[in-house]
């Protein structure tokens, strides 16, 4: 597989998810066991991968292939961030071996801890190719779609199996999440409870921070009242 790492935070509670280009993968990732990984983390015009692991400890690192043989390979993980000035950074840097190929303006390294690997398609990831500059005529490269995409698609709407397909593997996230509506919709079908279960699910993921606040409020009404109660009674 060639292709420079990408790593993806989702965010539980910004507005935007977070795509960031993991440049110089020869210089700055290591693997320091079966299950873990780490990279050195250059200082840059952003911060979105260190505050969002801070703010959820997920992580995803992603590879994937420019060449005639398309894939993608993910990495699953919970990471952490031991920054410049921290005592474990040097140490780390020894680990990585890389104490002595110190990267200048890096500003900490991302430990992470794998627990789910997968592998995809790849078939929505452009080709890099070569063309002719019609002015010098020299070589020039650049991103050819593929169309595998394409093909698969159009043999599984001969077939009648998109649906089937999406229902399948679209109706949920790795965790659990919900997905395509009219998947998960057509998953219920027939069943009214079910039906009306997926517009809740959906909502109650967008609006998890909302509930889980009237949560805690009614809960400290709760204890409120019950330590008032328990000292009235006391009295």
């Amino acid at each position: 597989m060639r292709g420079e790492p990408r790593s993806a935070q989702g965010s539980s509670s910004a507005a935007s998810g977070v795509y960031t280009r993991q440049g110089l993968p020869a210089a700055s990732l290591a693997v320091l066991s079966p299950n873990r990984v780490a990279y050195l983390d250059a200082t840059g015009s952003g911060n979105e991968s260190v505050s969002h692991l801070r703010e959820n400890g997920r992580m995803t690192l992603m590879s994937c292939s420019f060449n005639a043989s398309p894939r993608i390979l993910r990495l699953f993980c919970r990471g952490s961030v031991i920054e410049w000035n921290e005592p474990p950074f040097h140490p780390m840097l020894a680990q990585m071996q890389l104490a002595d190929k110190y990267v200048e303006g890096v500003r900490a390294v991302i430990v992470l801890d794998v627990f789910k690997v997968q592998t995809s398609c790849g078939y929505g990831v452009p080709r890099l190719a070569l063309t002719t500059d019609p002015t010098t005529n020299a070589p020039t490269p650049y991103l050819q779609d593929r169309e595998t995409m394409g093909h698969w698609a159009s043999n599984k709407i001969a077939k009648n199996e998109l649906h089937a397909y999406q229902v399948k593997m679209n109706s949920d996230s790795l965790d659990g999440l919900p997905g395509l509506r009219a998947a998960m919709r057509e998953a219920a079908a027939g069943n009214l409870l079910r039906t009306m279960w997926v517009d809740v699910r959906i909502w109650s993921c967008r609006n998890w921070r909302v509930i889980e606040m009237v949560g805690v409020m009614l809960l400290s009404v709760v204890v409120t009242v019950a330590v008032m109660r328990a000292g009235f009674v006391s009295v």
